[in-house]
């Protein structure tokens, strides 16, 4: 994996304090904090708690929000009647969240920056992963039969639900001529690659087409709180037979041994498979250097690879 970000993609290395939307102040499109720190700890109240620091700026910054949450953990364990309401939003607020938004943050380490908007992160399994304020994916893992398309099957009458797939696409294709998509084959379902005219992850036709298309309820919700979407990019390890990834507890502690010798024999095994794979094209033409590169990166147009 490590050659085609190398050779093909022109990746550019990070320099974190020079990315617009992490600026301090302005609003962040991606709820993605470069900085950040987690701690578990034994609380004064005998319960174990969970915590952590984020940052758009600095380590320092990420550290000190961590303490501050150590505080008001303690003294809202110790408060004889403690208010959740402001607890959550002081909560929120270290967080540079909105106090209507949930109180999840996705703390990944950037691997490269490939636009604005666009950022590969490797998530908490090890693998890669596009995050994507432009290029719209939707996970489907399964996409039901109707009532009387399992009466058919019942009969001997086999429905393929790839096929159902590929016929709500072109229908949707042809209702919205601003639509184009791009299907895949995955090791256990499909990812479909959409773009259109004013859709955003939290719009009301985003909500729409992730009804439609079925898609997995978790993606559909992470994607709509993150602010973007995400594709995997590298097949998960358990599929080419790794050991679980170690994964930190800090953003700053990617550069241990045991996390680059896990990297490098990751990479190796990754070699030979794909993680998903072209099947047809609809609507509007997708095209793009973004599009060229999920599609070296995922190796999605190399026949007959292994899926993981």
């Amino acid at each position: 994996m490590s050659s085609i970000f190398n050779d093909f993609c022109n990746l550019i290395m990070i320099d974190l304090t020079r990315i617009p939307w992490y600026k301090k102040g302005e609003a962040v499109v991606m709820k993605i904090p470069p900085f950040w720190i987690r701690e578990k700890c034994r609380g004064c109240d005998g319960t174990m708690w969970k915590l952590r620091g984020i940052s758009y700026n600095s380590m320092e910054e990420a550290r000190s929000r961590l303490e501050t949450r150590r505080q008001l953990r303690k003294s809202f364990a110790t408060e004889q009647a403690p208010n959740v309401e402001v607890y959550r939003s002081e909560l929120r607020t270290l967080d540079e969240l909105q106090q209507d938004e949930y109180n999840t943050l996705m703390l990944e380490p950037v691997l490269h920056v490939l636009g604005e908007g666009e950022l590969i992160t490797r998530n908490r399994y090890g693998v890669s992963v596009l995050n994507s304020s432009s290029l719209c994916f939707v996970d489907v893992d399964k996409f039901p039969l109707s009532f009387t398309q399992k009466l058919l099957s019942f009969f001997g009458k086999k429905t393929d639900a790839e096929m159902l797939l590929i016929e709500r696409l072109r229908c949707l294709c042809r209702e919205d001529e601003s639509l184009g998509a791009r299907l895949y084959r995955t090791h256990r379902g499909w990812r479909v690659m959409l773009r259109a005219q004013g859709i955003s992850p939290d719009s009301d036709r985003m909500k729409q087409l992730f009804k439609a298309l079925h898609a997995d309820p978790l993606y559909a919700s992470l994607c709509e709180r993150q602010g973007c979407w995400r594709a995997r990019l590298s097949p998960k390890p358990y599929r080419v037979g790794m050991r679980g990834f170690p994964c930190p507890d800090s953003s700053d502690s990617y550069d241990s041994d045991e996390i680059i010798d896990w990297v490098s024999a990751y990479e190796q095994a990754c070699e030979g498979k794909a993680v998903c794979r072209l099947v047809e094209c609809f609507g509007r033409s997708i095209s793009g250097e973004l599009v060229e590169w999920h599609d070296l990166a995922t190796r999605a147009r190399i026949p007959d690879l292994p899926l993981a």
